[in-house]
């Protein structure tokens, strides 16, 4: 298999690496904890859950935030390091994912589709031939799974209301779920706590809003963690992960069932980051806490499943 070297230079602070078709950016070194964006840091609830000092109505006396703080910073040093350790199982991981998906393809595949397998393949190849950069893109992209965790955290924080949301699902889960809340085995196997569903579908598969609300942030990470998050009703806050091109923009209203972006999670393609397959990553935070999605969501139609995937 051809490998390609990673052509490195530092733009403004970020390291822009270049490989095949795709342009790879991501933070050089260590970056601020995402979860600065919250005025209050972030706590546990009594049952896990991340959450926040005001939405929990917790003590915020600064001796009290100080201790919150730092157990949290250790927390994300904690999740940083395993990452680090799992880096090669992870990247050889996704590699055996791409290679999987490609061959169930057969021959019949499209030649452009054939090319991002081939650029996707040969950008993981070559991460794995330089542990620094791996290491580098990993924990951006951890980085920037935590931003868009601490976005939704304070969108939803100190919420006062009555009002309930009804959520939907985002994409009919016809494959199931890979991934629960708070998963065992996904924190086994990436070294980080899971606050999301993952809803395997194929790359490219519509998603759409939840329910009803506004569009605060559509981020785009190139090939890192790209994410949607909206804010309803209700102190509820979605965040739509993996998403691989997007439909809305900050600031729209949006209504159940509206498109918003299309998947993705195949590695090494737009918005994967640490993706091992094409599935969107569905987060649910009330109150501004992480909450288990599964819980605001319809019962699955288990008649209509087809079996589970291993997209994590």
């Amino acid at each position: 298999m051809l490998m390609l070297t990673i052509a490195a230079t530092f733009l403004g602070g970020m390291f822009v690496a270049q490989t095949g078709t795709f342009t790879l950016a991501f933070l050089g070194g260590q970056s601020t904890p995402a979860y600065a964006v919250s005025k209050t840091p972030p706590v546990t609830s009594p049952d896990g859950v991340a959450g926040t000092g005001a939405a929990m109505g917790a003590d915020t006396t600064p001796d009290v935030l100080k201790q919150q703080q730092a157990e949290e910073n250790a927390r994300m040093a904690r999740e940083q390091r395993e990452v680090v350790k799992h880096k090669v199982d992870i990247l050889r991981g996704e590699i055996r994912v791409l290679e999987g998906e490609r061959q169930a393809l057969g021959s019949q595949i499209d030649p452009a589709l054939e090319q991002q397998f081939s650029d996707a393949t040969n950008l993981l190849n070559a991460l794995l031939q330089d542990q620094k950069k791996a290491e580098q893109f990993l924990l951006a992209s951890l980085n920037q799974i935590w931003e868009a965790e601490g976005r939704a955290i304070s969108l939803g924080a100190g919420y006062v209301g009555t009002d309930t949301v009804t959520l939907t699902w985002p994409i009919l889960p016809k494959l199931g779920i890979s991934a629960t809340f708070h998963d065992p085995s996904y924190e086994a196997r990436f070294g980080m706590q899971h606050n999301a569903i993952d809803i395997p579908t194929p790359q490219m598969t519509i998603v759409r809003a939840a329910a009803d609300g506004t569009v605060e942030d559509v981020m785009d990470h190139g090939l890192g963690f790209n994410y949607i998050t909206i804010k309803h009703g209700g102190g509820i806050v979605t965040l739509y992960g993996h998403i691989t091109q997007f439909i809305a923009h900050v600031g729209d209203t949006v209504k159940t069932g509206d498109p918003i972006g299309y998947s993705g999670g195949r590695p090494g393609t737009p918005g994967a980051g640490l993706s091992t397959g094409p599935h969107l990553h569905f987060g649910v935070f009330k109150d501004g806490v992480a909450v288990d999605p599964e819980l605001f969501l319809p019962a699955m139609d288990l008649s209509q499943a087809e079996g589970s995937s291993s997209s994590q």
